[in-house]
């Protein structure tokens, strides 16, 4: 986080460039960034990033319930209207999992990429990586 010349606090984040480099400040030729104040205000900056690992999406045993529940056959109809309640109130649960699991999908970063960008991003931080490797070795084969 920095303060720009307005001072507001700005958070610049790290960016790629197409030589595999990381470029943290931002040049004339870049556009601005975004404030903080600015993403919690459009609900971007709100929460801290999810993986994929922390995702909770657990709709197998919602499903099992709805399948016995449906399995069913009671033979009264106060019951029936009972378990009818029941196996609504369930798919309703399961409606709910469904929205919840595609809330956590979009905070995942990266998610609004297509493929190709996926790829291209991709490619970059490995050319990234072979470079900071290769500094790495120079910096191990060299004598002081």
């Amino acid at each position: 986080m920095e303060l720009s010349p307005n001072n507001q606090i700005e958070d610049r984040k790290p960016i790629l460039t197409a030589d595999g480099l990381v470029q943290t400040s931002n040049s004339p030729f870049e556009p601005p960034t975004v404030s903080q104040e600015t993403q919690t205000s459009n609900g971007i900056g709100g929460q801290s990033q999810l993986t994929v690992d922390q995702l909770d999406i657990e709709i197998l045993p919602i499903i099992y319930d709805i399948v016995r529940c449906v399995e069913k056959d009671p033979l009264e109809n106060a019951v029936k209207l009972r378990e009818s309640q029941d196996c609504n109130h369930k798919i309703f649960e399961l409606q709910k999992r469904f929205e919840s699991a595609r809330e956590q999908i979009r905070q995942l970063p990266g998610i609004d990429y297509n493929k190709e960008e996926q790829q291209q991003r991709l490619e970059l931080l490995r050319n990234q990586l072979k470079l900071k490797q290769q500094l790495i070795r120079k910096f191990k084969d060299t004598e002081f």
